[in-house]
Formats: C-alpha cells, structure tokens, sequence
C-alpha cells in the first residue's frame, strides 16, 4: 500500500533529523494518542466506510448509477486531484469561517511539521471532511477507475509530505516546485498552520488559492506554529467547543 510505504518513508525522515526526534520527546502522551487516533481513522476506517458504506448504499439504492461515467484513467486520475481538490479548497475553508472552526482547530494546535500531526483533529472532524462523501460517489460513478483512485492515493500521500519536515531546508526547491508545478509544498502548508492561517487552503495543488486571493508565496518558514488551545482533553477528543 502506497499511502504506508510513505508515512514510514516520512516517519524515518523524522526520526533521522536530531531537531525533530527533540521535538517528538516533547509531545505529551495524549498527543501521541490524538495523533495517532486520527491517522487510524483517515489512514483505515474512513477507506473502509468508504467503500462498506458510501459505496454500498449507492449500489443498493442506485444500482444503475454504477459506472455511469465511463472516462479513460487519465480523464479519472485529472477528476480527483484537480475537481475534488478543488472542492476540498471550499471545503477546507468552510471549515476556517468563525463558527465553523471549532470543528478544525485542534488540526492548527500542531507546533511542528511532523507526518505523525498530518490528521490530528477532534475524533469526528474527519467525517466532514468531503473525501469520505465525494470520494466515494465519484468512485461509484466511474466504477472503480483506476486513474481516480491513483490519484486519491497520490492526494494522501502529497498530505502526509506537506505536513513532514521533508525538504526543509531546502526551500528553494520547494519555491520552485510551487511556483511552476503549482504543489502545495510543506512550505506553503507551514504557512497555513502559522498565525496566517486564512491562507493556502488547497491539498494538492496552490492553483486555486491563488485564482481566490488565498495564496501566501513566502520563501521560508515561519517562526512560529499552533495556535493556543484551552480545550480540556475531553474537548479535544470530541466536543471542541467553548461557551
């Protein structure tokens, strides 16, 4: 499994750079066990409700639905990481308006780049977000298509790379790979988790947050990341609101 191989390739990235292995010792318990909670969820049971729940019903209850898209993979592979990415960009910041953001600020608690942070959310945040819903009826539509689900698993592992320490200090290769590929590099995506947090909304690419006027082009990290939570674990886990 590819998604796998690449939270492993990221973890031993981590564990080799002697900063980030001080910083790991610095995470509380409880943060190991959000962190690692929430990539069980994104990482097994949202794929599994996915494809036993969102698929499932369609095929029971809209059986002539299935395959109603015939597109060549490569029509599947630009669908999913171009079409849904860009309804992940609304839906990422649906999630940044005021009384929304509850639902999504334990993600922004993260005050280093590490792969183990890339879902860290309250328990529940990860069925809002579109890739269980969309994912799944896009895969019914186009029965499978390969290229679509090429290109879901290359959307999961660009997610695990720019939540890492991968290339960090080499930031003008990520300045280029921004600027001509238009990737959302772990660079822009620090950014987002700075006290600039209504920036580079987007998961794969930064195209659309430039054509909105969401793009911050900075050339090097920021100092600071997180912002300040007063949630009581409780909160955290599942209720991360406050009066």
């Amino acid at each position: 499994m590819l998604e796998l191989a690449v939270f492993w390739l990221l973890f031993a990235c981590l564990l080799l750079n002697p900063k980030s292995r001080a910083q790991l010792r610095q995470k509380s318990p409880f943060e190991w066990g959000l962190d690692t909670s929430n990539l069980l969820i994104q990482g097994f049971l949202i794929p599994f409700l996915r494809m036993a729940g969102v698929f499932a019903l369609l095929k029971y209850f809209w059986p002539q639905a299935q395959g109603l898209w015939q597109l060549s993979n490569w029509a599947g592979f630009l669908l999913c990481f171009i079409g849904v990415d860009y309804l992940y960009y609304w839906n990422h910041r649906l999630f940044h308006h005021k009384k929304i953001f509850p639902v999504h600020v334990v993600h922004h608690t993260v005050t280093q780049m590490d792969v183990m942070a890339t879902s860290r959310n309250t328990l529940w945040t990860s069925f809002l977000i579109l890739y269980l819903w969309v994912n799944g009826l896009l895969l019914y539509l186009t029965n499978l298509n390969s290229g679509f689900i090429s290109a879901m698993a290359l959307t999961a592992c660009l997610d695990m790379w720019k939540h890492s320490n991968l290339l960090q200090n080499q930031t003008g290769l990520q300045n280029w790979l921004s600027r001509w590929l238009l990737l959302m590099t772990p660079l822009n995506h620090a950014w987002h988790h700075s006290a600039r947090l209504n920036y580079n909304f987007g998961a794969n690419l930064n195209l659309f947050d430039r054509l909105h006027g969401t793009y911050s082009a900075e050339t090097d990290y920021p100092e600071r990341l997180g912002v300040q939570s007063h949630l009581r674990p409780w909160q955290t886990l599942l209720f991360p609101f406050q009066p």
